[in-house]
C-alpha cells in the first residue's frame, strides 16, 4: 500500500456506491441549515433588534468594513478613531471583510445603507453555518448514508463552541476558520492524494491569513500527511517511485500552503509592510512555508527507499524551518502576546476567557469545549474497531489524529475548540445513529436509559447546567448561575440611546472602558482612546492605569490623551474588575458617586443607563 489516501480500486467502488446511496445529502444539509437558521433567528431576535453584538470584535469588524467602503485603502488596516490621530494598525485580514463588504454593496441600492448592513451582519454568519454543514455533510456522505448526514449536521448544530461562532451578528473571523479546518479535513479524505493535498494547503493558507492561530492545526494536518508518507515508505521498501506516491499528499499540501500564503499576502497586505509580526502572517512565515515545500520537493526528487532515511529528511526540514524562524523572529518565541505590558496582560488578556485554557472557563463551557471532541474520539474508536476494510481503519486513524490535535489546541485556547467540535461531528453522528437504530428494538427501560445516554453524548455539559439551575433556585442570584453555566449577565446599557446623544455633539475623544469602545464607535462618529485590541497596547495601558489609579493619576493620563468626556456602563464586568482590585481607585470613586472636582457629571443620555462625566477645561 504505497499511498494511504483512500485510492484503492475497491475503495473507489465502495465510495461510488455510497455516493449513489447518499445522492440526497445536499438536500438534507439544506433542510438542517434552514431549521437551525430559524431557531437562531428566533433565539437571537432581541439581540438582532437591538443590534447588540455578542463580542466587541464583531462591532469593530463592521467599522473596518464601513471604512473600506468609505474609501480607506484596501491595504490600510488602521482604525483611525482609536488612539487618534495615529490610530491602531489592526492585524485582521481582508479575507473576512470581503463577503461582508460584497453583500453590503449588492444590497445598498435595494435596501438602503442601514438595512443592507443589518441584513448582512445577520446573513453572513448563517451562510458560514451553511458552508460548515455542507462540508460536514459532504464528508459524511463519503462514508455513510443520507440519514447519517442529517444526524451529523444535527451534532454540528448542537455543538455550542462551534455554533456560537455562527450566530447572527457574529461577523468576526472564527467561524471562517472552522470552515477552513473542515475543508482541510475533506482534503484529507480525498481519494486522490495530489488533489487532497492541494485542498489542505490552500485551506490552511486561508486559515492562517485570517488568523495565525491556525498555525498549530496546520502542523497537525501536515504531520498526518507525513505519517502517511512514512508508512507508505515502510510498507513498500525498494519499489521504484513508491516514495513519490507516498509523499504526494504532503508535497502538494506544503507547495499549496507556500504559494497560496504568498498570493494571499500580496493580495491582502501588499508590499507596504514587510516587517515581521508575531500576530499575523508575515514574509518570514511565507519563507518558512517555502522551505518546507522545497524540502518536500527534494524528498520526492531523491526518492529515499527506506523509511528511516525519509524520517531523517523530514527531521532536517523541520530543524531548518525552526532554526530559520528562531533566527529571524526570536521575539515571537512566546507567541503573539508575549510582549504585552504586564498591566494589560493581567487586566485585559487574562480576562478574555476565549483566549485562555479551558479550565479558566465557567464549568459548563469548559465541559462542553472538551467533552464534545472527546465524545468524537470515542466514536472514532468504536468505528475503527468495527471497520471491515484496511482503508477504513487507516482513515479513522487519521481522523483521530487530527481530532486529538484539535482537542489539545482547543484545550489550551478555548475559542479554538470550535474546530474540534466540527471535526468531531461526523463520527459522533454516525455512532449516535447506530445507537438510535439499536434502541428501536430494546426493552422500554433500556430505551429510556439509552436515549438519556444519547442526550448526554450530544450535550456533555447537561448535568452541569442542570445543577447550575438547581443552585440558582436554591440561591437565586445571576452570579451563582453564571459560575456554573457561563451564561452572561445581560447589561441594561442602551447604546442606541447613548449614540443619539453622542451624535448630536461634535467629534471628540472619549475615555471609556475597553469593552464598550467598539459599541460606541459603530454607532457614532466619536473617537475613543482604546479598545480591547492588543495592537493598541499603549493606549490600553493608559485606560487601565487611569481607572485603577488615584483621581490625580487619572487626570494626568486623561489630559495627556486629550479626552473631553468619560463614559462608563456600570453593570458590565470590566468596571467591577477595576473596583475589585482598586477599591479606592478612580473607577470605584466614579461608581460610588465621588467624582473629583475636575469632572462634571452630565445626564447626557437619559434612559441609556450609561454614566457620563465632562472633563472641565
Amino acid at each position: 500500500m504505497a499511498d494511504i489516501s483512500l485510492t484503492l480500486s475497491q475503495a473507489d467502488q465502495r465510495f461510488a456506491a455510497q455516493a449513489k446511496a447518499a445522492s440526497g445529502w445536499r438536500t438534507r444539509v439544506v433542510v438542517m441549515w434552514l431549521v437551525l437558521s430559524v431557531l437562531l433567528l428566533i433565539i437571537d431576535a432581541p439581540m438582532i433588534a437591538a443590534v447588540r453584538f455578542g463580542d466587541p470584535d464583531d462591532a469593530l469588524r463592521l467599522i473596518e468594513v464601513r471604512d473600506l467602503l468609505g474609501g480607506q485603502s484596501w491595504f490600510d488596516m488602521h482604525q483611525y478613531r482609536i488612539a487618534a490621530p495615529a490610530g491602531v494598525a489592526m492585524h485582521w485580514s481582508r479575507l473576512v471583510d470581503m463577503p461582508l463588504a460584497g453583500m453590503i454593496l449588492v444590497l445598498r441600492p435595494l435596501l438602503g445603507p442601514a438595512l443592507a448592513e443589518m441584513v448582512t451582519v445577520v446573513a453572513i454568519p448563517l451562510l458560514t453555518l451553511l458552508a460548515t454543514l455542507t462540508l460536514v455533510g459532504r464528508l459524511t456522505a463519503k462514508f455513510f448514508d443520507t440519514e447519517t448526514v442529517g444526524i451529523a449536521c444535527l451534532v454540528t448544530g448542537i455543538g455550542g463552541p462551534l455554533l456560537f461562532q455562527m450566530t447572527p451578528l457574529r461577523i468576526d473571523h472564527h467561524g471562517w476558520q472552522v470552515v477552513m479546518a473542515l475543508a482541510a479535513l475533506n482534503g484529507l479524505a480525498a481519494r486522490d492524494a495530489l488533489r487532497g493535498g492541494l485542498v489542505i494547503g490552500a485551506a490552511m493558507a486561508a486559515s492562517l491569513a485570517i488568523s495565525i492561530e491556525g498555525l498549530p492545526l496546520t502542523v497537525v494536518f501536515l504531520g498526518v500527511l507525513a505519517l502517511r508518507g512514512l508508512i507508505g515508505t515502510a510498507q513498500l521498501p525498494g519499489t521504484i517511485g513508491h516514495v513519490t506516491r507516498a509523499f504526494t499528499g504532503l508535497a502538494a499540501a506544503s507547495g499549496a500552503l507556500a504559494l497560496a500564503s504568498a498570493g494571499i499576502f500580496l493580495g491582502t497586505r501588499g508590499l507596504g509592510d514587510l516587517a515581521t509580526h508575531c500576530d499575523q502572517i508575515s514574509p518570514i512565515h511565507v519563507a518558512l512555508f517555502a522551505v518546507v515545500a522545497l524540502g518536500m520537493g527534494a524528498i520526492v526528487a531523491r526518492q529515499p527507499r527506506h523509511w528511516p532515511v525519509a524520517l531523517g529528511a523530514l527531521g532536517v526540514i523541520g530543524a531548518a524551518t525552526l532554526a530559520l524562524y528562531m533566527g529571524v523572529a526570536p521575539q515571537c518565541r512566546g507567541g503573539a502576546f508575549v510582549a504585552l505590558d504586564p498591566l494589560v496582560m493581567k487586566f485585559w488578556y487574562e480576562g478574555v476567557g476565549e483566549g485562555m485554557p479551558f479550565w479558566h472557563l465557567p464549568l459548563a463551557l469548559a465541559v462542553e469545549s472538551i467533552g464534545v471532541p472527546i465524545v468524537g474520539l470515542i466514536s472514532i474508536f468504536v468505528l475503527w474497531r468495527s471497520a471491515k476494510r484496511p482503508e477504513e481503519r487507516l482513515w479513522w486513524r487519521d481522523h483521530a489524529l487530527v481530532l486529538t490535535g484539535a482537542l489539545l489546541i482547543g484545550a489550551m485556547l478555548s475559542r479554538a475548540s470550535a474546530n474540534a467540535c466540527g471535526i468531531a461531528a461526523m463520527p459522533t453522528g454516525a455512532l449516535i445513529l447506530r445507537w438510535i437504530i439499536a434502541l428501536r428494538t430494546a426493552r422500554p427501560w433500556r430505551r429510556v436509559l439509552g436515549y438519556c445516554g444519547i442526550l448526554l453524548a450530544l450535550m456533555p455539559p447537561l448535568p452541569v447546567v442542570a445543577w447550575g439551575r438547581v443552585a440558582a433556585l436554591m440561591a437565586p442570584t445571576q452570579t451563582a448561575n453564571a459560575s456554573y453555566t457561563g451564561l452572561p449577565m445581560v447589561s441594561r446599557c442602551q447604546y442606541g440611546i447613548a449614540a443619539r446623544a453622542l451624535n448630536a455633539m461634535p467629534a471628540t475623544d472619549l475615555f471609556l472602558p475597553l469593552d464598550i469602545g467598539p459599541d460606541i464607535l459603530v454607532r457614532t462618529h466619536q473617537r475613543v482612546i482604546a479598545t480591547g485590541h492588543h495592537r493598541g497596547a499603549a493606549a490600553m495601558h493608559d485606560v487601565i492605569a487611569a481607572f485603577l489609579g488615584t483621581p490625580d493619576e487619572a487626570h494626568a493620563i486623561i489630559s495627556r490623551r486629550h479626552a473631553t468626556m468619560i463614559a462608563v456602563c456600570p453593570d458590565i464586568p470590566e468596571p467591577s474588575n477595576y473596583m475589585h482590585d482598586a477599591p479606592n481607585g478612580f473607577m470605584a470613586q466614579l461608581l460610588h458617586g465621588k467624582a473629583p472636582g475636575w469632572l462634571e457629571p452630565v445626564d447626557l443620555a437619559p434612559g441609556s443607563h450609561i454614566l457620563f462625566w465632562r472633563v472641565k477645561a
